[in-house]
């Protein structure tokens, strides 16, 4: 009787690590995001007590530049094993548009909160000084809460703060597909962390005052979630809980963001993208001179798109042997 060899699959290698990655990607993105976000709001004045306001300390580029690079390290950390969403709205939108497997969006959701849950957790501790300087006896998610979550301006109504959060993450989400779209013009020498980096560098200069752009749940729940255990403030939860325009917040950097980042995802792929698919249809991509010839695949490993001598692929099957399976358009 002949033998069969069963080989398992390490856990590491399935769901549970690319959950890992999610995890300390977003653990990073918060780490630098709302770590800049301290510098900016509790170190405004270096010089002491009736001192000179320090320049650039509380200017908004330390905001905008500050949560790119932060994106940017995240998506290095977390990039080859899980992809580096790390952001809800963007495990949805890949989900939606039959790019993820539905299977997994519920353990890279939960793990991109946790890692910005305790993200918050190390920075309240790291920043405990300062924080407690600033709050004074006052309440801890009034005075301060901003350094870990998004609020709206006092002028800003519910419908502006929804649709500030839905554009920018669709604008986002958008922006992303098209970096990505190995059809288009591709980023080369894995220079795509810096770009989305500088896209939420963009996103942060033309639309981040409104509520202070979170254009991704898990940024904001899990920091908003621990100031409330902390604190207990109602500025945390419900949020906004005062002001002309009081109404509970908590709920628009959620929801907004994750159908923001399907309809982004959406617009991308049934124009500029459906369009591309037609333009590249049998032709191949050769070292940046363009479009040319008539063989070209789709990698069935990588799920990119790449020429018959697989150089155009991310995945690391021998090109001998993948050009025998690849799928012909």
């Amino acid at each position: 009787m002949a033998s069969r060899t069963v080989v398992s699959t390490p856990a590491l290698a399935g769901t549970l690590g690319e959950a890992i990655a999610e995890f300390f990607g977003t653990m990073v993105l918060i780490l630098f995001g709302d770590g800049c976000v301290a510098s900016f709001a509790l170190f405004t004045n270096l010089n002491g007590p009736g001192g000179a306001a320090t320049p650039f300390a509380n200017e908004w580029p330390v905001i905008i530049f500050g949560w790119g690079f932060a994106v940017m390290l995240g998506i290095y950390v977390a990039g080859a094993v899980s992809g580096a969403h790390i952001n809800p709205a963007v495990t949805l939108a890949l989900a939606a548009r039959g790019k993820f497997p539905w299977n997994k969006v519920l353990p890279y959701w939960g793990a991109q909160v946790l890692g910005a849950f305790v993200a918050a957790a190390i920075l309240y501790f790291v920043y405990q000084g300062a924080l407690v300087n600033a709050a004074g006896s006052g309440d801890f998610g009034k005075a301060v809460g901003g350094v870990f979550y998004t609020s709206p301006k006092g002028f800003v109504g519910l419908f502006g703060a929804f649709m500030d959060e839905f554009v920018g993450t669709a604008l986002l989400v958008g922006l992303i597909f098209a970096i990505v779209d190995g059809r288009n013009q591709p980023v080369q020498a894995n220079l795509n962390p810096l770009i989305i980096g500088f896209v939420v560098v963009a996103i942060g200069a033309s639309f981040g005052l409104n509520t202070g752009y979170a254009i991704n749940p898990a940024r904001d729940f899990g920091p908003r979630l621990w100031v409330f255990l902390v604190s207990g403030s109602s500025y945390a939860f419900p949020g906004n809980p005062a002001g002309p325009n009081a109404y509970p917040y908590f709920w628009i950097p959620i929801v907004a963001p994750l159908l923001g980042g399907v309809v982004g995802g959406y617009i991308y792929d049934f124009t500029v993208g459906k369009v591309i698919g037609e333009y590249t249809k049998g032709r191949i991509y050769e070292n940046g001179q363009g479009w040319k010839g008539k063989f070209f695949y789709t990698c069935p490993f990588s799920y990119s798109l790449c020429n018959h001598y697989h150089q155009q692929c991310a995945c690391t099957i021998s090109p001998a042997w993948a050009a025998s399976v690849l799928t012909y358009l």
